[in-house]
């Protein structure tokens, strides 16, 4: 099943939910850099809150299955990367990083 064909539908409670959230706004205002992809959106952070960004990102994935969610760790940044083949997912992960508004 491609990201185009998933439902959307997140598995954790709502008081997780809500907590998670969170989560996002705090970890959005230490973004080094935002970009919007095809698709999704990247953002780069310090490298000293890349177990925190790859811990928030492994659990994003596994709540959120029909999003695909990455990171990786380069020199003194950690790149993140969320993206789905379905454009009516973008609206749900620009929310997800703080940012508005298609492009």
């Amino acid at each position: 099943m491609t990201n185009l064909q998933v439902t959307i539908a997140c598995s954790i409670s709502t008081s997780d939910a809500v907590a998670q959230a969170v989560e996002w706004s705090e970890l959005g205002q230490q973004a080094l850099t935002t970009e919007r992809l095809d698709g999704g959106v990247a953002m780069t952070f310090n490298a000293d809150i890349a177990r925190s960004v790859m811990d928030l990102a492994a659990r994003e994935a596994e709540c959120c299955g029909f999003l695909s969610i990455t990171t990786s760790l380069t020199g003194q940044a950690v790149r993140l990367e969320i993206t789905s083949d379905n454009p009516d997912h973008r609206p749900m992960i620009e929310a997800l990083v703080g940012i508005g508004g298609g492009q």
